[in-house]
């Protein structure tokens, strides 16, 4: 069950991770170009181990989906990284249009931005559900005997 979580795992947090990276360097589509592959085989291997290691397979879920609901509440953070990139590769527009043309990039990217934290947001939200659901210990109830009648 733990290699099952860990193929599946692996790959979820592998298109995550994979888009994190992407996103934030796709400012600078050369260096963007060669990170895909690395990024997305790094986070499926390190999820795949981290199922293995894991006690059982809930447990490999549980730690699986709440790692992917942090990297989902990080997808805004991919969009502001891509925003300051854009605008700092852009070669300086000179004469009358150049405040449009970093005022366009600068609402562009907080589009990018916007959208990225709204569908992060979802997405973090039912991995971390899911995640805190799956894979609990089972509840351990003390009950504690009356005190005895005949010593008081």
């Amino acid at each position: 069950m733990q290699v099952i979580a860990g193929i599946i795992g692996g790959i979820i947090l592998g298109v995550i991770g994979d888009l994190l990276a992407t996103l934030a360097l796709a400012g600078h589509p050369e260096k963007a170009m060669y990170v895909g592959m690395p990024v997305f085989g790094a986070f499926f291997i390190i999820g795949f181990f981290v199922a293995i290691k894991s006690e059982s397979g809930a447990k490999a879920w549980r730690k699986l989906l709440i790692s992917a609901a942090i990297l989902s509440f990080s997808l805004p953070i991919s969009g502001i990284i891509f925003t300051g990139g854009m605008m700092a590769s852009q070669p300086a527009v000179s004469g009358e249009f150049s405040a449009a043309h970093t005022a366009g990039v600068a609402m562009g990217g907080a589009l990018v931005s916007g959208f990225l934290g709204f569908i992060g947001f979802f997405l973090g939200v039912i991995f971390l559900v899911i995640g805190l659901l799956v894979g609990r210990d089972k509840q351990v109830i003390y009950v504690q005997a009356p005190p005895d009648e005949k010593k008081i």
